[in-house]
């Protein structure tokens, strides 16, 4: 299981960074789009065959691919996952472009000493 992380002390902060569409996570997803969409590939980001090919919009992908916020959103939203899809045995944490070294080696921080302790005592580990 992979998806893109960033763990910030603050929702205004991981929000900024991870979410806006001209942050690194932002411009990653949106040049991603670009190319597949653009190439007749919108399925790899469907979560559905029912899907529109417009559904696949901007803040679609980066609510499907992208885990932001504080260390206990982001705990929630790990758990949210495993619980859709189901136990996983490894999650690869993909970060983008450390645009703000300060802050990338926080999230990195962050998730250790907080988010996954938080996870694998919810999940009895």
């Amino acid at each position: 299981m992979a998806r893109s992380i960033f763990v910030a002390d603050d929702e205004r902060t991981a929000n900024a960074y991870a979410r806006d569409p001209r942050g690194p996570y932002g411009h990653y997803y949106a040049s991603l789009m670009r190319k597949l969409i653009g190439n007749g590939r919108a399925d790899l980001f469907k979560t559905g065959s029912d899907m529109r090919d417009g559904d696949v919009t901007h803040p679609f992908v980066m609510d499907s691919l992208v885990l932001s916020g504080t260390p206990p959103r982001v705990a929630e939203q790990i758990l949210e996952l495993r619980e859709r899809v189901g136990p996983f045995g490894t999650l690869v944490y993909a970060g983008h472009d450390w645009a703000d070294i300060a802050l990338s080696r926080r999230s990195m921080e962050l998730m250790a000493r907080e988010v996954l302790p938080a996870v694998n005592e919810a999940i009895g580990e």
